[in-house]
Order: C-alpha cells, then sequence, then structure tokens
C-alpha cells in the first residue's frame, strides 16, 4: 500500500480539485479497470483510457471513459478543459495530443501512481507520487475522496468525446479508399471476446489509440514499445501467442514486418498461431506528420524509405500462409477461418492518401467535439 503521508498529501489535492481528470497509461498486465473506474466515479473526474491500458474494453463499468481524446485535445480550444489536479496511473500515454495537454497543465496538481523502483514521467509534471501497485493506490484513494461532485465538469467532457467518437465512427466506415484507420475498427469488430491485439509500432499503435472505440467486448491490447520502435514486434508478437491466452492478431506495417521477417521462423518452429493484419504503404507513413516532410527532396527516400517487397514470397520462404484483400470487407472473412500456423492478410494502401485521410479524420472529429 502507498505511505501514509504521500497518501495524505494526495488525498488532499485530490479533494482540492474542482476540474479533476483522470489518466490510465499503458502498462504490462494491464490495470485494474474495476477499481479505478470507481475511483473516477468518486472523484467525478473523465477517465482518459490508453488503449494499452487495458480499460478501452472489458464488463466493467465503461461510463466515465474517454476514448477520442487524441482528437479533439489537438484543438486550442482544448484550453478550456485544462484540469487543475491530474491523476495518472501507468506510464506516459500513447497520445501526443494528451502528452502536450498535461505538460500545458502548469499550475494542476500532478499526481502519479507508479510502482516502486519506477520513475515514469518523462515531462517531470509530478507534484505528488504514490509508490504502490495500482490496485493498492486506487482503493486507498477511493475510499478517501469520496464526496460530493459538480457533475457539470464531467458532463462536458463526456459529450465532446461522445461527439468526436461518432464523427472517427462515420468517417472510418465511410472512407472510399482503404483507409488504414480502419483497420483497427475491423479487428475490433472481428476478433472475439478474449483475442489479443497486439499493435505494432510507428502509426499501427497510434491508429489503435485514435480508432480503437470503448466497448463491452474484452479485447486485450498490448505493444512491445521498445527502444528501437518497429523493430522486433514480429517475434513480440509470437512471444505473446506463445503465452496460450487466447487469438492473436499482430496489427503491423510493411517496414516494420520487413525488419523482423526472421521472426517469422518462430513461429513455424514452435508451432504457434498468429494472424498478421499487414498494412502496407510501401513505406513509412508517420514521417509525414513531422517536420522532415517539408524538406521535399530529401523526405521520400532518406524518411519515407519507400519498399517493394513481395510479403507473398516471404511468407512462403518461412512457411506461413498470406492472402491479399481487396478491400476491409474481406477482412471478417478470411479472420474467421480457423488459424493454423502464422498467416500474413495484407491489405494495401496509399500512404500520401492515408495521410490526408488521417488529418481529415481528427478534424471532422474535432469540429464535432467543439461546436
Amino acid at each position: 500500500p502507498p505511505a501514509p503521508d504521500a497518501l495524505a498529501a494526495s488525498v488532499e489535492a485530490l479533494r482540492r480539485g474542482k476540474r479533476p481528470i483522470v489518466v490510465a497509461g499503458p502498462e504490462s498486465g494491464a490495470l485494474p479497470a474495476q477499481v479505478i473506474a470507481e475511483l473516477a466515479e468518486a472523484l467525478g473526474a473523465p477517465l482518459l483510457a490508453d488503449p494499452l491500458s487495458g480499460l478501452r474494453t472489458g464488463p466493467h463499468d465503461r461510463t466515465n471513459i474517454l476514448d477520442a481524446y487524441d482528437a479533439y485535445l489537438r484543438d486550442p480550444r482544448a484550453g478550456s478543459l485544462a484540469p487543475d489536479c491530474v491523476l495518472r496511473f501507468g506510464a506516459a500515454p500513447t497520445s501526443k495530443a494528451l502528452n502536450q495537454f498535461l505538460a500545458r497543465a502548469t499550475d494542476a496538481a500532478h499526481v502519479l501512481c507508479d510502482l516502486p523502483g519506477s520513475n515514469r514521467d518523462p515531462d517531470a509534471l509530478t507534484t505528488h507520487r504514490l509508490t504502490a501497485d495500482a490496485r493498492s493506490a486506487a482503493v486507498a484513494l477511493r475510499e478517501a475522496v469520496s464526496g460530493e461532485r459538480d457533475g457539470a465538469w464531467l458532463d462536458e467532457w463526456r459529450e465532446r468525446d461522445a461527439r468526436a467518437r461518432r464523427a472517427l465512427d462515420e468517417y472510418t466506415l465511410a472512407a472510399p479508399d482503404p483507409f488504414e484507420g480502419r483497420a483497427v475498427a475491423e479487428l475490433q469488430r472481428a476478433l472475439p471476446a478474449g483475442a489479443t491485439i497486439f499493435a505494432g509500432n510507428s502509426m499501427p499503435v497510434r491508429d489503435v489509440d485514435s480508432f480503437l472505440a470503448s466497448d463491452g467486448k474484452p479485447l486485450a491490447v498490448v505493444s512491445n514499445r521498445g527502444a528501437n520502435g518497429i523493430d522486433g514486434v514480429v517475434s513480440s508478437s509470437l512471444g505473446h501467442a506463445a503465452a496460450g491466452l487466447g487469438p492473436v492478431a499482430l496489427l503491423i506495417g510493411d517496414l516494420s514486418l520487413y525488419h523482423d521477417l526472421n521472426g517469422l521462423w518462430a513461429g513455424r518452429r514452435h508451432g504457434l498461431d498468429l494472424t498478421v493484419l499487414l498494412v502496407n504503404n510501401a513505406g513509412s507513413a508517420i514521417f509525414h506528420y513531422l517536420p522532415q516532410a517539408a524538406h521535399e527532396h530529401v523526405f521520400e527516400e532518406w524518411f519515407a524509405t519507400p519498399s517493394d517487397i513481395d510479403f507473398a514470397a516471404a511468407a512462403r520462404a518461412y512457411g506461413a500462409g498470406h492472402c491479399l484483400l481487396d478491400d476491409w470487407n474481406e477482412l471478417s472473412e478470411a479472420l474467421a477461418r480457423p488459424e493454423q500456423g502464422v498467416r500474413i492478410v495484407e491489405i494495401r494502401t496509399e500512404r500520401t492518401r492515408n495521410v490526408e485521410m488521417h488529418r481529415e479524420a481528427w478534424a471532422k472529429a474535432s469540429e464535432a467535439a467543439w461546436t
């Protein structure tokens, strides 16, 4: 349990707060969903749930869980939602927009619940620290902070988030071209309860953040956010599959799969089942969102790093299955086939057009949230 002095100071900060928020960040093994949801309810606080927190989906109370914040916190109008108290569990969130939003809350109390020996505070925001496992800390706080709260603050967050989520879902399903964000929605719809989405780094984990909606069907969402992001992802996902916790679907980009093609060997060697949903945009999309994109004379070769890889041939070389989808409507059928070993389900997208579509989706969601 947390130390008494640290608990008392954190409770006092939370009691003083009139505009609290709870942030559930990534956590290996997932955070205790129900007790954190109950704590947020006791605080009258929105619960911003990273997809890697374990709180986005499942049978726990999701009344106050928000999932579309990455879109509308990009807007300058998000300053009107500035909190005076932030309670955070887990690692720093995946969302750049959320991290920047928290960093701007310089006058707020920032309470971090973290494990002994850990200091997951990259922006040095913490004003109060509870050193304990998340469950112990959440239970202790929940018992100490219950009381009457002004519901208007929470209602505003929930209404804005719901409008943004509807806009994201509508755009994703109506997009005329193969939209990479739809990969997440289709996986969420097609996978059975208890399955795992293993999110690759670079754009896949960010797409999961944007397009994975809160839902009662329990799906584990995991990732290996390593020092060198796109390397070793296939091997990591096969390691997860080896645990035997249910079906695993890896969402990955072409360069990341290329970096760890040798990882496919382990699947064949150990008789593992894994579905690899390959979003092939022939290069690296994430740099299109960064300042490097302005340097057109060097960008495509050195940052976008265009690729032309025959993944069907690669699959054959490693004894994996392969199918190429023409559109997202074929994904459900592909996922419904019984898993037998490693299989690559590939869909090809146009990288530059998808950058435009992501920006359109975020803009529509943000406008819906703020009007």
